[in-house]
């Protein structure tokens, strides 16, 4: 799971004010995990798919609510797993994924690291092989400040949620929410609910234009 710490790049590098914004994407992760944490029943099991340096899950484990194992490709983030505790295997997701039974865990967490998979239907379908339901988060790429920045300068925007230029980004998919529906259901995938968020919290009026951040409960169950 990318932290704010971890997402940073080195300071030549940073877009000027990426501090100043520091705290309004700190506010929104805040919000969209508190989500999360509500969303997990206790005692569940989770496997957090791209753990980052494991603060997430340590903190829902410290709680009592949940069983949790991870999966980072990252040798540090890893390092800084173990220190925390953690059951973490080292690789990338899809290697993660083999190495689990059928039926292992209740949920699996892909929590901004979506846009960045190659094959992302190839790992949702591993992920419901080894969970019942998946809570993802992505970047909205079709956020108004984003829009209004393509239109009037003609250049990829960069923005609270994306705030790396087109050169820099770890991202492989650029989808707004739209487009994500649109995915669910080409995969006959079920959206069990929706949250979305931007600097100023949670909310729930035209979403696709004014939400930076998604979360979605996901399950490939038959829904009545």
């Amino acid at each position: 799971m990318p932290s704010i710490e971890t997402s940073e790049r080195p300071a030549t590098r940073r877009p000027r004010w990426h501090i100043l914004d520091k705290n309004k994407i700190f506010s929104m992760l805040t919000n969209l995990y508190a989500t999360v944490q509500q969303w997990i029943p206790e005692k569940s099991r989770v496997l957090d798919l791209g753990t980052g340096d494991g603060s997430f899950l340590a903190s829902l484990i410290k709680q009592g609510r949940v069983q949790g194992e991870g999966v980072e490709k990252d040798p540090e983030m890893v390092a800084r797993c173990i220190e925390k505790g953690l059951i973490v295997h080292q690789g990338d997701i899809l290697d993660g994924l083999d190495q689990y039974e059928d039926g292992a865990f209740d949920y699996s967490l892909l929590l901004g690291t979506f846009q960045e998979l190659v094959s992302p239907e190839l790992i949702l379908r591993e992920a419901f092989r080894v969970s019942r339901r998946i809570l993802i988060a992505y970047t909205n790429f079709s956020f108004w400040k984003g829009r209004l920045q393509f239109m009037f300068t003609g250049r990829s925007p960069v923005t609270t949620s994306m705030p790396f230029r087109w050169y820099e980004t770890p991202n492989l998919h650029f989808f707004s929410i739209f487009d994500f529906q649109d995915f669910l259901r080409a995969m006959k995938f079920h959206d069990l609910k929706s949250a979305y968020f931007n600097s100023r919290g949670r909310i729930s009026v035209l979403p696709n234009l004014r939400a930076e951040q998604a979360l979605t409960l996901l399950t490939n169950e038959n829904l009545p």
